[in-house]
């Protein structure tokens, strides 16, 4: 599939320039990260011998078509290339390593970019929006980078030791808050999208999507449902002071790293109460105690048990949305699970670590098979869920994405699942499926629940 080639030359990009601004130009690991830029962008080209990827907003396309879910899984590599004046890249096949290494070197402040006579070739590319195919779901992966995006200036924020500013936050719960309304089907599918690159970012992101579609369910008016939300968007900013090799360490944490860990909740919600204008202190709240359980365990530990202060709700809402998340990315120290076996692990922990009340609420919200749940059916075929039906009682809504023999369907077939004819649950991995990635596909087709 294209689109995974397109994302495998953007990695591969991003993974030249830190060895470039790492290592240097002349070492050796930076000359191997060209050649897999150069090899990666052969693969886009193709037969075709040239092939132009455009970047315009928050939509990158090949060819003119665009790219959903690269869109949004390599929004932080668009945004850099953005930043550095590139509007177009143009690979003509075979692309030269020499070029591909003044490309990454660009990236790092160091070069002007390839010369005009390459193989690679920025900015050449004329077309308007107009004259290049519409995404169907723009609105709402335009509405996931721009939290991306706030994500990002607090990082920076908080590691230059600067006040961070809310008003950003705010702005972009508001805009996934009308997506969520708007596109609810595109939104949850949007949730399937992971980044190990940028982890805590996209979790937070995902996290806030459901939190605040769970708040709706709940019944909580426009105000509270942002409060709600900025609470789920900033909720781990307090990672961003952990070092990366903790985060990221495949084995156990020993016992002073466990200690680093647990001291993000403290500080992340400090920084939002520093920020927060009046009104806003639940947001701080939320990051401060999304590893509190309901049964009054986790970090931090409460003090004056004699007089114990129960978790706020919003805690306990995100505390449900954080841990579903979590299960299902991939981590290097686990594997992802399944959003049934998620499910299933969320239920088994209701009255424990979980509020009951919001497992249940949760589970009904996504459905037994939530959004992006792929199936094997009795006749070998697979389905993926897009979004539950309206009516709790009702089988969800599906398509069949390959079919018996394992291939891709150019054209899903849109089905009202028959929960019968399940037979096994089954990866992305396996299957070669990028559920996000469908999100055009459905748009078009007017599919999403309302």
């Amino acid at each position: 599939m294209k689109e995974t080639s397109v994302r495998v030359l953007l990695t591969a990009l991003r993974r030249a320039a830190s060895h470039r601004r790492l290592y240097g130009a002349e070492h050796h690991l930076t000359a191997s990260a060209n050649i897999a830029v150069a090899q990666a962008a052969d693969q886009v080209v193709g037969l075709a011998q040239r092939a132009v990827l455009v970047l315009m907003g928050d939509t990158l396309y090949l060819d003119g078509r665009p790219l959903a879910a690269t869109s949004v899984s390599c929004n932080g590599m668009i945004r850099d290339l953005q930043d550095h004046g590139v509007e177009s890249i143009a690979f003509e096949a075979p692309v030269d390593t020499g070029d591909c290494g003044e490309l990454a070197a660009l990236i790092c402040g160091q070069s002007d970019g390839p010369s005009q006579d390459s193989t690679v070739t920025l900015n050449a590319d004329e077309r308007t929006l107009e004259e290049i195919a519409p995404s169907g779901s723009e609105l709402v992966r335009s509405a996931y980078a721009g939290s991306l995006e706030a994500l990002r200036a607090i990082g920076v924020s908080l590691r230059q030791g600067t006040g961070i500013d809310l008003a950003h936050s705010a702005s972009a719960v508001k805009t996934l808050l009308d997506q969520l309304v708007s596109q609810p089907g595109a939104a949850f599918l949007l949730t399937t999208m992971k980044s190990h690159h940028e982890y805590t970012f996209y979790h937070s992101v995902n996290t806030a999507i459901h939190s605040l579609a769970l708040g709706r369910l709940a019944g909580l008016d426009q105000e509270d449902q942002l409060l709600l939300g900025m609470g789920a968007l900033l909720h781990d900013i307090g990672k961003i002071g952990v070092s990366a090799e903790i985060l990221q360490k495949p084995g156990p944490l020993s016992v002073s790293e466990w200690v680093e860990i647990k001291r993000h909740p403290q500080i992340g919600g400090e920084a939002i109460l520093a920020a927060a204008d009046h009104g806003q202190e639940a947001a701080a709240i939320v990051a401060f105690e999304h590893h509190l359980r309901f049964d009054g365990l986790g970090y931090p530990a409460r003090t004056r048990r004699h007089l114990p202060r129960p978790m706020h709700f919003f805690s306990r809402l995100v505390a449900v949305t954080d841990t579903y998340d979590a299960l299902t990315t991939r981590r290097s120290y686990r594997r992802a699970e399944t959003p049934v076996r998620a499910l299933s692990v969320l239920l088994n922990c209701a009255g424990t670590s979980h509020d009951p009340d919001f497992v249940h609420a949760f589970i009904q919200m996504l459905g037994i098979y939530p959004p992006g749940t792929l199936l094997k059916l009795g006749n070998g075929s697979i389905a993926m869920v897009t979004h539950p039906s309206d009516q709790s009682d009702a089988p969800p809504f599906a398509m069949i994405v390959a079919d018996s023999t394992g291939s891709l369907l150019a054209d899903p077939e849109l089905i009202i699942l028959d929960t019968t004819d399940i037979v096994d649950q089954v990866s992305p991995a396996r299957v070669g499926v990028d559920p996000s990635a469908l999100l055009d596909w459905i748009s078009d087709q007017a599919l999403l629940a309302s």
